[in-house]
């Protein structure tokens, strides 16, 4: 009886677990090449726009390995404990491909295009933090506006 038992283990081990472990194991390869390449490229990027390499940039590519790696943990359980049924990690394999995805895009973009958005962003905090300025301005000129546009019909009239 316990024989069997160890024979049952040892097959299912070898014809599910071997190959979910090999399948897992490169879609997390998968996923590290990918945020290694958009490492470089952002630092080539950055050289381009002459702009510093700086700690906090690096940082950066820690927090979206947490952001990558931290679903692809909890995948990585439910693919192992869904192994009898679903023959490869399929939730890990998406996960992974959906990072690499993310990332080449991220490789595609242009430099200059991210440094638009970085000013456009910059432009809107300004425009948060001086939205009570920015209120006066416009009252302002609207009631300029007002007061011009019951000049003219007066100035009209006098021709």
């Amino acid at each position: 009886m316990q024989q069997s038992i160890l024979d049952f283990l040892q097959e299912f081990t070898k014809s599910h677990l071997y190959r979910h472990v090999v399948l897992i194991m490169l879609a997390a390869l998968m996923i590290l090449v990918s945020m290694a390449v958009d490492l470089y490229f952002g630092i080539k990027k950055a050289r381009e726009l002459g702009t510093a390499t700086s700690s906090t940039g690096f940082k950066k590519t820690c927090e979206k390995a947490r952001k990558y790696y931290s679903p692809f943990i909890e995948l990585v359980c439910i693919d192992l404990i869904g192994c009898v049924i679903i023959p490869v990690p399929a939730f890990s394999m998406l996960w992974a491909a959906y990072c690499v995805f993310c990332e080449f895009t991220s490789v595609r973009e242009k430099a200059w295009k991210k440094e638009e958005l970085r000013r456009a962003e910059h432009t809107m905090s300004i425009v948060v933090e001086n939205k009570e300025d920015i209120a006066k301005m416009v009252a302002q000129l609207l009631t300029s506006g007002a007061l011009d546009k019951s000049e003219k019909p007066n100035d009209v009239c006098d021709e």
